[in-house]
């Protein structure tokens, strides 16, 4: 293999969102062997780059599942709805008072301040036993967050389009409206829990930015050793030469996987299996 394509969150983070220092060493040693570092991910450029140590080797990373691919820390290719999509979506789901979240290509996510108070109602709610701890972490965060609130809503560069409930009847009903217009939209519809649901724009996901980094360094798809935890990895497993899964991965990524880490993303599994399979 010359370069692996890791996932973040589930993968490189754990499920509280942190960044293991003990990966970064092993990434370090795997780039000192001529293994190219390569991101793949569901966040955004700015989510990525905050988040990630600053000595942390990485060749080039695709942000928001394909929307932007950058090379050296540069912006080679990008991809964005247009307003009138968001404006129309955004507006769905505030009829049925689905939380939301838009992300742009470099700025983390936004919501109208309007909204706060049916947002805070759904999010507030004890966790659901179907609800997984760091979900629910993130949901608290979210009303907290300084940033998240704002009166305008941006409409232009914007990658995705977040939602989530506490409520699993309310986000099944959205996710099923949804679904049901994909045909006609040019969106891809994504989840990674059944409390949330994810638009990207169609035609663009992992695959198709992680083919733009291969034909920068000129590596081939079959030397690419893809690991990643969910359900926005599949179109990537589909081209790489070997596929793993995180052992908290869902059961269709670890169905169509060549093989399983021992431990989890909590465990330190990404990086214990980076050092039994290329540094023992």
């Amino acid at each position: 293999m010359k370069a692996l394509a890791l996932d973040m969150d589930g993968t490189i983070l754990d499920h509280s969102g942190q960044f293991s220092l003990n990966l970064v060493d092993t990434l370090a040693e795997l780039k000192k062997k001529g293994m190219h570092i390569f991101f793949a991910t569901g966040r955004t450029s700015h989510e990525i780059i905050s988040i990630t140590p600053e000595h942390c080797p990485l060749d080039g990373y695709v942000a928001a599942s394909g929307m932007g691919i950058y090379v050296g820390g540069e912006l080679v290719d990008a991809a964005s709805f247009k307003p009138d999509f968001v404006d129309q979506m955004i507006e769905a789901a505030r009829e049925r008072e689905v939380y939301y979240e838009v992300h742009t290509l470099e700025n983390s996510s936004r919501t109208l301040l309007q909204d706060q108070e049916y947002s805070f109602a759904d999010i507030s709610r004890d966790q659901p036993e179907t609800m997984k701890d760091f979900e629910y972490r993130f949901a608290q965060d979210t009303m907290n967050s300084e940033t998240q609130w704002v009166e305008e809503l941006p409409f232009d560069h914007v990658v995705k389009l977040f939602f989530f409930s506490t409520d699993l009847g309310k986000i099944k009903d959205w996710y099923d409206y949804l679904k049901d217009r994909q045909d006609e939209s040019d969106y891809a519809l994504y989840t990674t829990s059944i409390h949330n649901a994810e638009v990207m724009l169609k035609g663009r996901d992992k695959a198709t930015g992680t083919a733009t980094l291969l034909e920068h360094f000129n590596i081939s798809f079959q030397d690419v050793h893809v690991i990643g935890d969910s359900m926005n990895d599949l179109p990537l497993f589909e081209k790489a030469g070997r596929r793993t899964a995180m052992k908290n991965a869902t059961d269709a990524v670890k169905a169509a996987a060549d093989d399983i880490t021992e431990f989890t993303c909590d465990e330190d599994g990404l990086k214990r299996y980076l050092e039994e399979t290329y540094l023992k």
